[in-house]
């Protein structure tokens, strides 16, 4: 047996200590989906019905740009496309925070138990 395969065993032993913390990944749906299940759900809720909202304002307001005529208007119109744009934006990265910091979470209890099982594993055992 060589060093590679001590390796791979030893981190697979690792791993079956470890459990399950919810680190299988589900995609971008799964992800967002996570966003709508969790303690903030009616913030996600009222956040995404803002998202929709800005978004219809700022196609609606681009369109208005495009067929004003006065250049008055133009200016009107494209403040407003400015300003629903970046709206949407704000509220898309606040999403994907959302989104990461689950994950992020995740991942953190797992080192934290990795850690905790390396601490208060027997020094005398892993030596050959």
């Amino acid at each position: 047996m060589n060093v590679d395969d001590k390796i791979r065993e030893e981190l697979e032993r690792r791993d079956e200590a470890l459990g399950d913390l919810g680190t299988a990944e589900h995609g971008v749906f799964g992800a967002l989906y996570r966003v709508f299940t969790g303690s903030w759900r009616r913030w996600a809720a009222f956040a995404m019905l803002i998202t929709v909202a800005l978004f219809g304002v700022t196609v609606w307001s681009g369109y208005e740009f495009f067929t004003a005529e006065g250049l008055d208007d133009r200016v009107f119109w494209g403040v407003i496309v400015l300003a629903a744009s970046s709206g949407v934006s704000a509220l898309k990265l606040w999403f994907f925070l959302e989104m990461n910091l689950e994950r992020d979470r995740n991942w953190t209890a797992r080192e934290f138990k990795r850690l905790e099982l390396a601490l208060t594993r027997d020094p005398g055992a892993t030596r050959d």
